[in-house]
């Protein structure tokens, strides 16, 4: 009886009414159970007025699913309070609440409980943001709130004589947006911030739209609002609409507020006034996509700066669209003055006037920019005078290629721009802080083989067969290691090229050359590269620079060509030339490390053909700073590169286009150094710092850029054969020798080349003895340090050697060497 009773109440507190069935004559309920429900397939019918509501929203109700106990209910079905104890004020409300009252303030106050949390955590600190293929991490950044960012704009009417603002707090624009002050002065005016009172009172942004005063002007508004409507990015600010209003000509663009300091502020708020490079690369990167994005949809940004660049929370937004417009548009062009790229006025905006503010607004963020009457001027600092650009010449070089004056040389692209963004940023990190991270976007093969590794150790090979060996570089060892352009798969001939890789040069060269006469690949850029390429695998040096030769005019301008006529020229012995092809591969792409290796390289062959191997040429800081192990260039005062630019050791902007020899020793100790910090898997590079070192006469650091190759290098034991060999050239110390013969009592004994290391480190003790007293005591190996008991040991290593020589006749030889430098023969 009790379960029906409780049953019927919930029925009826649920709204239905009981059937005539239901209830039994005189308000008894009946106790017959229920017939048992069967499944049945029925008839829709959506009209019919079921008994049974269909799905609906529901109030609370904590006494649904009670069981028979009926404990605490009087014969009047009120709850009987008297019997609960201190409790009974909860239960009353929640009878009040079963029963169906007061449900509407409770669903509402439950509302707002969940709307005020949602507003309390806007600003929640979450965790910070990975990015630049997980090279960066972006700080948190608290949003502002909206009052926060509110203005006074009496001092700026005052210092600039503008206007003063036309809206005032509390003035409604549209019946709908209350103004709640100014935020900013921009080019279309005072920019306001307001409440929106028709969408749950959220903060918006009133911008001014062009001028209708004219034709021209109505065009170009209509053409914003066009252009504005219809972009969604979430790296763009969203637009919500667009009203007139009377007071404003042109009327106002209604933008989402994003709260949050801009790139200029979280600047100026920095310790050094400056951001960090890879911070500020990382923001840029961050950018560049929502500025693709417009260039896909056939317009570009045209003011691109820090200001209009917002930082909050984890997102990266670009505000203040009102300078859009198509590509190659004319009137209504907007732009900031120190930012917007030269040719504007005069041909339009267009892809490169943005990669142009792109270089200007990176700039800006990493260092103070020269500037006149408060406007930036249009130049990058050189080198010379920005530290920072020396320590970091790969970001110079990047940023003078898209703030370059003509349009044509700059980036073609963002995505060619983020590719070579992502190079700089890897060598950044790799010089300031250590770390290394593998290049994903390269367009270069890596290194295929090296050069330069085994030279001075095979050099003490003469000992096991006497014959003499060179410890120089040559071209062809160059050109086999250099890495090789990548195919780039978008190419309409790139399927048939990476096919025929697998056969014979001469059938794939023939292959190549029918294909460039059919209409299907005459447009291909990689076939007529794949001829050169081809070539050069026959050894056809001087038909590939003919053939390079007549592509001149379809692609002088491409990298690819001064790329491999870099190539051509280093093989026919034409190194100036050659450096010269190099240093413009270098301008194109500052964060490729290929053009790095090769212009090192081909300095070097430069030096080498001058005499220049065994000459000091820099002065004592420049050679340390340029390899980066001991300290760097920035540290380095500017009047030392102002003499050197004077002498003409180098130039204003560190191009490689001088031939002095400083200048080629100091670039080529650069570049090799910053190949190898950036990649250290480029081993060659560590071995041409190693050399450019000893020239210097910098023994210590030629053995910690040595002592950085991996022992999981194959050329780990080379790497430390050399080292040792690095320490006993020359006039070394008792104390480098000392080191020599230690670090090879680390190495086994079955090494093939130790018993001729030994000799070499034994020979050096022996000839410092003969110039030096005072020498200690303590032996070197198992010799003691004297001029006898080292000539015992040469000798004996000697015979030791002679047992392993590989003919009868230099055998003979190597004893009748012992013989002679034995104690015996002169005690």
């Amino acid at each position: 009886m009790v379960r029906a009773l409780l049953h019927l109440a919930r029925r009826l507190h649920r709204g239905i009414r009981p059937a005539a069935a239901d209830v039994p004559e005189g308000g008894a309920v009946s106790e017959k159970p229920a017939e048992p429900q069967r499944t049945e397939a029925v008839a829709f019918d959506p009209f019919a007025d079921d008994e049974e509501p269909g799905t609906e929203a529901v109030a609370f109700d904590p006494f649904a699913d009670d069981g028979d106990d009926a404990e605490g209910w009087d014969s009047d079905g009120e709850t009987d309070y008297s019997a609960m104890g201190e409790m009974a004020g909860l239960l009353k409300d929640l009878d009040k609440l079963r029963r169906g009252g007061n449900r509407e303030d409770t669903s509402q106050r439950s509302r707002q409980q969940a709307l005020d949390t949602f507003r309390e955590r806007r600003g929640t600190r979450r965790a910070t943001r990975v990015v630049a293929d997980g090279m960066v991490e972006l700080p948190w950044v608290e949003p502002t709130e909206p009052e926060e960012a509110l203005i006074d704009p009496e001092p700026a009417v005052v210092r600039k004589g503008i206007a003063p603002p036309v809206l005032q707090p509390g003035d409604v624009v549209a019946g709908q947006y209350e103004i709640m002050g100014v935020i900013a002065h921009g080019g279309m005016g005072w920019i306001y911030l307001a409440q929106d009172h028709y969408v749950a009172g959220r903060v918006v942004v009133l911008k001014g739209l062009h001028s209708t005063d004219n034709p021209d002007e109505a065009a170009a508004a209509a053409a914003e609002r066009e252009f504005l409507a219809d972009i969604t990015h979430p790296g763009i600010v969203q637009i919500f609409n667009f009203i007139d209003d009377p007071r404003v000509p042109g009327g106002f663009t209604v933008m989402e507020y994003v709260g949050g300091p801009s790139l200029r502020a979280w600047r100026n708020a920095s310790k050094s006034g400056v951001l960090e490079p890879d911070i500020a690369i990382a923001y840029m990167l961050e950018v560049l996509p929502a500025l693709d994005y417009l260039h896909s949809r056939g317009v570009v940004y045209n003011d691109l700066k820090p200001d209009n660049i917002i930082v909050t929370e984890d997102q990266v937004k670009l505000i203040d669209m009102g300078a859009v417009s198509g590509i190659g548009a004319f009137g209504f062009i907007y732009g900031t003055k120190g930012f917007q790229a030269p040719e504007v006025a005069a041909k339009g905006p267009s892809i490169a006037s943005d990669v142009y503010t792109v270089g200007r607004t990176l700039a800006s963020l990493v260092v103070d920019l020269p500037q006149t009457d408060g406007v930036y001027e249009l130049r990058i600092p050189s080198p010379i005078e920005e530290p920072l650009f020396r320590q970091y010449t790969s970001l110079y070089r990047l940023l003078a290629r898209c703030c370059d004056d003509d349009p044509a040389r700059r980036f073609t692209s963002l995505a060619e721009l983020e590719a070579q963004l992502l190079g700089v940023l890897r060598e950044v990190l790799a010089v300031r802080d250590g770390r290394t991270f593998p290049a994903q976007h390269s367009l270069f093969s890596p290194q295929r083989t090296t050069f330069g590794t085994k030279h001075l150790v095979f050099r003490t090979d003469q000992l096991i067969d006497g014959i003499a060996r060179s410890v120089d570089i040559s071209p062809q060892e160059v050109v086999a290691a250099l890495p090789s352009p990548l195919i780039d798969r978008a190419d309409v001939g790139a399927a048939m090229l990476q096919g025929s890789s697998y056969a014979e040069p001469r059938e794939t060269l023939e292959t190549l050359r029918q294909a460039m006469s059919t209409p299907q690949y005459e447009h291909s850029v990689e076939i007529p590269f794949g001829v050169v390429r081809t070539m050069l695998d026959l050894g056809l040096t001087s038909q590939a620079r003919t053939w390079l030769r007549s592509m001149t005019d379809r692609f002088g301008a491409n990298w690819r060509y001064s790329w491999y006529a870099g190539v051509v020229e280093t093989l026919l012995g034409d190194f100036a030339a050659a450096k010269q092809s190099f240093a413009e591969v270098l301008d194109l792409l500052p964060g490729e490390a290929a053009p790095k290796l090769a212009l090192a390289a081909v300095s070097e062959l430069i030096l080498q053909d001058g005499g220049y191997q065994e000459s000091e040429l820099l002065d004592d800081e420049l050679a340390p700073a340029a390899a980066g192990l001991a300290q760097q260039l920035r540290d380095v005062p500017n009047t030392v590169f102002e003499h050197m630019a004077a002498a003409g050791i180098t130039d204003e902007t560190w191009s490689m286009t001088v031939t002095s020899a400083e200048g080629l020793r100091f670039h080529a100790t650069r570049l090799y150094a910053l190949v190898w910090l950036t990649n250290p898997t480029t081993v060659s590079s560590a071995f041409g710092l190693a050399r450019m070192l000893m020239c210097e006469r910098e023994v210590e650091l030629a053995i910690k850029a040595l002592d950085k190759v991996p022992n999981s290098s194959r050329h780990y034991r080379m790497a430390q054969l050399t080292a040792i060999l690095c320490l006993v050239v020359g006039e070394p110390s008792e104390a480098q020798i000392r080191l020599a013969a230690r670090r090879l009592e680390q190495i086994p004994s079955t090494e093939p080349r130790f018993l001729q290391i030994k000799v070499s480190v034994i020979e050096a003790g022996l000839t410092y003895l003969r110039s030096h007293s005072g020498a200690s005591a303590a032996p070197l190996f198992e010799y003691p340090f004297t001029v006898r008991g080292l000539r015992r040991g040469l000798a004996l290593t000697l015979r030791a050697q002679a047992r392993v020589a590989p003919y009868p006749k230099h055998r003979y030889a190597l004893v009748d060497m012992a013989n002679k430098v034995r104690p015996a023969t002169w005690f």
